[in-house]
């Protein structure tokens, strides 16, 4: 019998790509059709497909009882504000430093945009980016808590994150697709950094599910303006180097006193 994440992963890849899959052959057959792009209904369908199967498996093996354990990971105050204030000046740090390199590189100045323009893409972002939402019920929510019951932290999360990585291969040769612009070796440093992340929060939230969704959308949007900079590679390698550094420092190590199972405690 397969084991329960490896028939998530089955599932992810298959209906995913699948859907991705369809959409290509029918913009194919039917050039009048919308081709498959950002803007595209498949395209949502295809990214949403891998929470869905999240929630699906997690009511097929966990029943009632684990579906409510999951609402509860979104539950915001079950986690201190530190940590979504942590998240959120880590990444604003993170940017900040790939600008301020990038210009020196450039001989020009590259700032932070004002505040009143990143929360509106932050809020834009919410709705027109499938990843965060569209993604984090399967890969943090699910696949996460089943691989920590067989493997350690650290292999946990480089599994996790090689085959989210994996997953994302096709978009890197489709036409107007985000990834056609950015080298897949730094992407997949930028997705094993937050795999290590979302781990490292896990053990010390009680298991949050917000937070893994609010790393990988601050992920996404901070990404995206060093990638219009032209600072992604420096962006994506000071991701790598906090994710060392909290591997290094220990802190993706769970303690007696911390949360190890899917289900969050007081």
């Amino acid at each position: 019998m397969r084991s329960p994440v490896r028939i998530y992963f089955i599932l992810a890849f298959g209906l995913s790509w699948g859907i991705g899959g369809i959409a290509l052959v029918l913009g194919r057959w039917m050039p009048e059709s919308q081709p498959f792009s950002t803007s595209n209904s498949l395209y949502y369908l295809a990214a949403y497909s891998v929470s869905f199967t999240g929630i699906a498996l997690t009511a097929r093996y966990e029943g009632r009882e684990g579906l409510r354990r999951l609402c509860e990971r979104l539950i915001p105050w079950r986690s201190q504000f530190r940590w979504y204030l942590t998240v959120a000046l880590g990444y604003a740090a993170i940017t900040g430093i790939a600008l301020q390199v990038a210009g020196l590189f450039q001989l020009t100045l590259l700032s932070l945009p004002s505040w009143s323009v990143f929360l509106h893409t932050l809020l834009f972002s919410i709705v027109r980016d499938p990843g965060p939402v569209g993604e984090e019920f399967g890969w943090r929510g699910f696949a996460l808590p089943q691989l920590l019951k067989r493997y350690s932290p650290l292999n946990a999360s480089l599994l996790l994150a090689l085959i989210h990585a994996a997953w994302h291969i096709p978009l890197f040769f489709i036409p107007g697709m985000p990834q056609t612009q950015v080298s897949f070796p730094f992407f997949t440093l930028g997705v094993i950094s937050i795999a290590i992340f979302d781990t490292a929060i896990y053990f010390r939230t009680g298991a949050n599910l917000l937070l893994a969704i609010l790393i990988h959308l601050l992920a996404n949007v901070c990404g995206g303006i060093a990638l219009n900079a032209h600072a992604f590679v420096i962006f994506t390698a000071a991701e790598g180097i906090i994710a060392a550094l909290i591997v290094l420092a220990g802190w993706l190590r769970p303690t007696p006193q911390q949360v190890v199972t899917n289900s969050p405690k007081s």
